[in-house]
């Protein structure tokens, strides 16, 4: 069984791919958080976090490591691309380049808009979305759709909503997620 690091900006965020991924890899791959009280801002301060992330990545024998950033905008905004590649390449070259950006279009939660069904049988809603990859803020639009129900959603919701996404369907309809799988199954042999 091969090991893989989880990075993220959020314990939720790893947490929550973890569930989607073990969906598949389960028995063949065993993912393991290397970060698991950083956030955002701990991760965008590079210099203390690199050599903490070297550590535990030495320490963990883990044959790579997983980034899972948010754009924090659409596809077609190519500053926060470049700055998001940049990040990744800088802190990647301190680990051998041994890892894989895993690219949230916007945030995680579009991956939830993948799988609509999913989420609406959870907070028994019928939200209609059209392709996630060109949804602005897709937290705000779960939050707003489950508004006025009884159950609302909340980013603390998340790990246990993706054990129940169907990752076909996350695959086939968020394009950002098919691209990390195919790269991600070439990491793998």
């Amino acid at each position: 069984m091969i090991k893989v690091g989880l990075v993220g900006e959020d314990p939720n965020d790893t947490s929550s791919i973890k569930n989607l991924l073990d969906q598949r890899y389960k028995g063949k791959v065993q993912f393991k958080e290397l970060a698991k009280n950083s956030t955002g801002a701990n991760l965008d301060s590079l210099g203390k976090f690199k050599r903490v992330l070297k550590k535990k990545f030495d320490d963990s024998g883990c044959a790579f490591i997983v980034y899972i950033r948010d754009l924090d905008e659409l596809e077609s905004h190519k500053v926060k691309l470049t700055e998001r590649f940049k990040w990744f390449r800088e802190l990647d070259d301190h680990v051998e380049s041994k890892g894989l950006l895993m690219l949230n279009i916007w945030e995680l939660e579009a991956l939830i808009l993948g799988d609509i069904d999913t989420f609406n049988k959870i907070y028994s809603i019928n939200y209609k979305t059209g392709n996630p990859m060109f949804v602005r803020d897709p937290k705000k639009i779960l939050m707003g759709a489950t508004a006025k129900m009884r159950k609302q959603f909340e980013e603390a919701h998340c790990p246990e909503i993706f054990k129940q996404l169907n990752i076909d369907k996350v695959e086939k309809n968020c394009s950002c997620f098919k691209k990390f799988i195919t790269e991600f199954n070439e990491k793998l042999h």
